[in-house]
């Protein structure tokens, strides 16, 4: 069941929303009677997901190419300076290396895991965002609260066929932006297809 005004998903047999505080349709009153209500759920229960995405892994490989040459960098100074000092060969030379490893790929592998929990739904009612690593946070915009959705792209970003779709919402949200997207005029046009569809 969701909220009619803000699209928020609602527990069964809330009597007002969580996000907006707006009295749900199943509690305002004996008057709607069990038709109304039933037409409110109906009207999502035939609910279609139209493209499910993430932004993209190139930068985060990027990270790991860079993590992987910093650590055979500091692997080869390793080896040379232990020639001239006996004390950095052995296991001080491995734990060097070791740590090195560790510093170096932290921050890729945390992109990693960042960006594998990001992800962008569009179904035929709403367009739903779901990231976080230990939260999870997720967002949810009615269609009809949408208002532009522009691309935008970088000089690399256009190289590497990304882009930003970024989607002006009436909604307290505001500005949303889905950052690094393979091939965003396809989406950028399947959103504004359901807009027009919707409207």
């Amino acid at each position: 069941m969701y909220c009619n005004k803000c699209g928020q998903t609602l527990p069964e047999g809330s009597r007002f929303c969580n996000s907006c505080g707006s009295q749900t349709l199943s509690a305002s009153g004996p008057s709607d009677g069990p038709v109304a209500v039933a037409s409110q759920v109906a009207s999502y229960a035939d609910e279609q997901v139209i493209f499910t995405l993430r932004p993209t892994l190139i930068f985060v490989l990027i990270r790991y190419i860079v993590a992987a040459l910093i650590t055979i960098a500091a692997a080869a100074l390793v080896g040379i300076l232990s020639n001239r000092f006996p004390v950095l060969s052995g296991w001080t030379a491995f734990v060097i290396i070791l740590g090195v490893a560790i510093l170096v790929f932290s921050n890729p592998i945390y992109n990693h895991i960042l960006r594998r929990r990001e992800v962008y739904t569009l179904t035929n009612y709403k367009l739903e965002m779901r990231y976080g690593i230990i939260a999870k946070i997720r967002r949810n915009i009615p269609l009809r609260n949408i208002q532009d959705v522009t691309v935008t792209a970088s000089v690399w970003q256009r190289f590497l066929n990304l882009g930003d779709i970024e989607i002006e919402s009436a909604s307290e949200a505001g500005k949303i932006i889905l950052d690094d997207i393979h091939h965003p005029e396809r989406y950028s046009n399947q959103i504004l297809a359901e807009l027009r569809r919707r409207n």
